[in-house]
């Protein structure tokens, strides 16, 4: 059987449609496997900030002494204390609004965003927060700012984790 020049024109056509289905749906795969390494990376690169705020604080008694009395009684400071408690604090804090961020995009798992936001709920509601946050509020966004606030209205009857007490 003779094929004429339009039976070919319209099986390349078909091929072609063929081709272009399949790499649609290979750049689909694509993007949902870079969609769950980005997700992943977000993951770590969060946890391994406030990991690298922990582990410094707690292998540096010096630094440990300025946090905790920081957090419970930042006015007993002295002005070189102050100044490394609301660094370090402000570092933290850094990382959480990137946590909070990453969470409200949806970039960050939702159970790990709850769990490293519940951790910030432990010391909000201390002294030394509320004086680290009088001065440094405005630093951060407005929708961050706004989820504090609401944290501290809501973690406002606490004094706190008990370890920072």
């Amino acid at each position: 059987m003779k094929r004429s020049l339009q039976d070919w024109a319209s099986l390349a056509e078909i091929i072609g449609t063929a081709a272009i289905v399949l790499s649609l749906i290979f750049v689909g795969l694509q993007m949902s496997n870079n969609t769950r390494e980005m997700r992943s990376a977000a993951a770590h690169n969060a946890t391994q900030s406030l990991q690298a705020f922990y582990l410094d604080i707690s292998s540096n008694p010096e630094a440990a002494h300025v946090m905790r009395l920081g957090v419970s009684d930042p006015n007993a400071l002295s002005k070189d204390e102050a100044f490394v408690y609301m660094m370090k604090i402000h570092g933290a804090v850094l990382t959480y609004q990137n946590v909070f961020f990453l969470g409200t995009e949806g970039a960050l798992d939702a159970s790990l965003h709850l769990t490293l936001i519940k951790t910030l709920g432990a010391i909000v509601p201390t002294p030394g927060f509320d004086w680290y946050w009088r001065q440094r509020a405005d630093y951060f966004t407005p929708e961050f700012r706004v989820f504090i606030e609401e944290l501290l209205i809501s973690e406002g009857a606490s004094k706190g984790a008990e370890i920072y007490r």
